[in-house]
């Protein structure tokens, strides 16, 4: 079986229709100016990895000279005359889609297209579904873009420690400036890679001794340190003293915990090597959740604080380098966004224009995680 299908940077529309179609060979028709580019090879070593015994071909064209796009486009039809030719209009510009879809009339083969969101291949001509579709992996997504993994940031919990984690981040969140003075005092008296134990002298937090007191106490009740002698505390593994000692770690595994109820795949604190993906050298290269849905890459960023415009550029610029125009940004909070006002120069009205979703960790308390996260989802549509 042949398919011909249109170079795109867009990976889900490049990748799903192979990886459903399982074809026997894919004549790719790509813009000659990157023919011999990486992106060519990038996308070659993902599709090969999902199909190692698929025969590739990249033939180079003028994307801006429709004649030039459909003469290559017949020619492939023309050459492999008597196979089964299936033509992919899911990615591609505009022009090159036309030209496809012109050829495979002219030439009674079958023009197809997937619909991400129904899960369907189809005849573009009849309207027939031809068959659902297979997904891809959050790996060959990477591998497409030249992007690695270096390596998780985080500490995965384990399974038996998610309760008491959920329980735990309920309690910081409502204890957010405590948690914050609390989590300095500890970075900066525990910092040693041996040390774990801390003193805590509830004078020393001011207003805040309370709340502070609150904190400790619920990280003994929950296991995460226990009260050795009056003020004095020993850290229950290494672990849980990074924990304690990293001022947004909590919202983000309570984010992924919450992922891995929904979606079951879900990753924590990815670290990306973007610099070999396209040589530009950014900061921004830790990604705090991410899960797969549907072939779609969602992004989320967690803000334990309150968070600022600078936070939604950044979560969408992420979501859009790595999953190009189907991907998914999400920003996760536990400040009451939808409450700090309403006029369109507002955070809420901002995040609906960008189509970022929104997540409040008080959402969770009265809706299910599925329901908080497809909310979320539908701010991106």
């Amino acid at each position: 079986m042949i398919q011909l299908d249109f170079f795109d940077k867009d990976i889900v529309s490049t990748l799903l229709p192979i990886n459903t179609m399982k074809p026997d060979k894919v004549f790719f028709l790509v813009d000659k100016r990157i023919i011999t580019g990486k992106e060519v090879r990038q996308l070659s070593e993902a599709i090969e990895n999902m199909l190692p015994e698929i025969d590739l071909e990249f033939k180079p064209v003028d994307v801006d000279d429709f004649e030039d796009i459909y003469r290559e486009a017949v020619d492939v039809i023309k050459k492999n005359n008597g196979e089964e030719i299936y033509v992919d209009l899911t990615g591609g510009t505009e022009l090159m889609s036309a030209c496809g879809f012109r050829a495979a009339l002219q030439y009674d083969v079958i023009p197809i297209h997937v619909d991400v969101r129904r899960e369907k291949v189809f005849n573009v001509s009849t309207g027939e579904i031809i068959k659902p579709t297979e997904h891809i992996s959050l790996e060959d997504c990477l591998t497409a873009v030249g992007a690695k993994r270096l390596k998780d940031s985080h500490d995965i919990p384990a399974e038996e420690e998610f309760d008491r984690i959920l329980a735990m981040g309920e309690v910081l969140f409502h204890n957010v400036n405590a948690w914050q003075k609390l989590y300095q005092h500890l970075a900066n008296s525990v910092g040693g890679k041996n040390q774990m134990t801390a003193r805590i002298k509830l004078d020393n937090f001011g207003r805040d001794s309370k709340g502070v007191k609150r904190l400790c106490e619920a990280f003994a009740e929950y296991g995460f340190w226990k009260e050795v002698e009056e003020g004095q505390y020993e850290f229950a593994a290494s672990k849980y003293k990074r924990y304690m000692t990293t001022f947004g770690t909590w919202l983000e595994l309570y984010i992924y915990i919450k992922a891995k109820e929904v979606f079951g795949d879900a990753e924590l604190g990815v670290v990306i090597d973007w610099y070999d993906a396209d040589n530009v050298d950014t900061q921004d290269n830790e990604i705090d959740v991410l899960v797969m849905k549907k072939s779609v890459p969602i992004f989320i960023s967690c803000k334990m604080r309150k968070p600022v415009s600078s936070d939604l550029y950044e979560v969408g610029y992420l979501a859009e380098r790595l999953g190009g125009g189907k991907a998914k940004a999400l920003l996760a909070t536990t400040f009451p966004v939808k409450e700090l006002g309403t006029s369109p120069k507002r955070m809420y009205q901002r995040m609906k224009k960008l189509k970022i979703g929104l997540i409040e960790t008080d959402s969770f308390k009265d809706t299910s995680a599925a329901e908080v996260f497809n909310h979320a989802l539908q701010m991106t549509e």
